[in-house]
């Protein structure tokens, strides 16, 4: 739906192609792979691996006036784990077919910038299979890059179910910040310069 072109699998991608199959419906290797890198790393995934991260960061260099987004608005990214990626597809699954793939078909906007938009440019053929459902993912595509204008990291923040994930595995995971409190003052710099608006001092093991 939105990575058609894709040579190696994006983890909710990966997790939704089996979730919605009726003879499948539990995809045990791509959550045990999953599990195991936010055990060990947790959330720097989304720190060093994540191709639209980087874009991500690149956006946020334009030099306007940022904003904080409300705190209550990072749980988002929660509910579309929930609903989006596993029990939406659980649920509508039937025992003649599939479930399509909800959060990469209608949200992703990761895909559309990477995936489905190259893939439009480099095969002119596929232009008259443009249907209204391409420019929804178009208008969030633009939605989000504004908000990365505006907001520091708005997508890891508001909308990545995988950001999520490692997110709740960031509290358990081997790989992490530790306050030396041996050589803390407690002056706020590092609250200051935290693009994901935690106090390290205070929660140095946030699920953001």
């Amino acid at each position: 739906y939105s990575c058609p072109a894709a040579s190696v699998s994006c983890p909710i991608g990966a997790l939704l192609a089996i979730t919605g199959r009726a003879d499948l419906k539990f995809s045990f290797y791509v959550w045990g792979f999953i599990l195991a890198i936010g055990a060990l790393i947790g959330r720097a995934v989304c720190a060093f691996l994540c191709p639209f991260g980087l874009i991500q960061e690149l956006i946020a260099l334009i030099p306007v006036k940022k904003f904080n987004l409300p705190k209550p608005l990072t749980y988002v990214k929660y509910i579309i784990l929930a609903l989006g990626v596993i029990v939406i597809p659980l649920v509508l699954v039937t025992t003649q077919g599939s479930t399509p793939p909800i959060y990469c078909k209608y949200i992703c906007p990761a895909g559309t910038l990477e995936a489905g938009i190259p893939m439009l440019l480099t095969h002119s053929n596929l232009s008259n299979s443009i249907g209204p459902l391409f420019y929804v993912k178009l208008g969030i595509l633009i939605a989000v890059i504004l908000g990365c204008v505006l907001i520091k990291r708005f997508f890891c923040k508001l909308l990545c179910p995988l950001g999520a994930i490692y997110g709740l595995l960031n509290k358990i995971s081997l790989y992490h910040i530790r306050i030396d409190k041996s050589k803390c003052i407690n002056c706020g710099k590092c609250r200051s310069a935290c693009q994901m608006d935690v106090d390290p001092h205070l929660t140095p093991r946030s699920a953001e």
